[in-house]
């Protein structure tokens, strides 16, 4: 009987102690995934950085009839799954605080859409005040994996090219760069 009492006291214990409750964790605070890809904040701080670098851009290079920016849709040529999102909303953010109006091109068939059944209503909304961009911001994010003394490296890069789309010239190019050790064992299978 003692025995069974003291198991049953080791087993509660035991689970006592491997309980998994939730913890809160600070947003603020830069977080590494296991297989090395970019976190939300490297993606936020990366679009920071490069809407900056385009704001300066503009600055020194001004247009006389005025800069209409379209961010297009990031493409992902990584492994992992990388919310673009987030930096494709942190570019927004920064270019609007550098006085730079962004327009979402992506958006147009709901627009016209709402144009259509406003002027059918006998409303004001006209396909007249629609803007359009004169230039396009593409963003492709690479992802390359080798191994430095042992170690497993994964690096991945943000291309961001700013294109005049009356020209297709490109106006502004620029990347950013992060390498990471991969957790061994865990993370990226190879």
């Amino acid at each position: 009987m003692l025995r069974i009492l003291f198991i049953l006291t080791i087993s509660i214990f035991f689970f006592q102690n491997c309980e998994s409750t939730p913890k809160r964790l600070d947003a603020n605070e830069d977080k590494v995934s296991d297989s090395g890809g970019l976190t939300r904040q490297e993606l936020e701080i990366a679009a920071v950085k490069i809407g900056k670098d385009v704001i300066v851009h503009f600055k020194k290079n001004p247009n006389p009839k005025g800069v209409g920016l379209a961010i297009l849709q990031t493409k992902n040529d990584t492994s992992e799954q990388i919310p673009t999102e987030v930096f494709e909303n942190a570019l927004v953010a920064t270019m609007l605080s550098g006085k730079i109006s962004t327009i979402r091109t992506d958006k147009r068939a709901e627009q016209l859409k709402e144009i259509k059944l406003s002027q059918q209503l006998g409303t004001d909304l006209s396909a007249a005040n629609l803007k359009s961009p004169n230039y396009f911001i593409r963003t492709s994010i690479d992802e390359n994996m080798f191994r430095s003394g042992g170690d497993k490296i994964v690096e991945q890069v943000l291309n961001v090219e700013l294109l005049s789309i009356e020209t297709g010239e490109v106006a502004f190019s620029n990347k950013q760069t992060y390498r990471k050790q991969a957790v061994s064992n865990r993370g990226v299978g190879w």
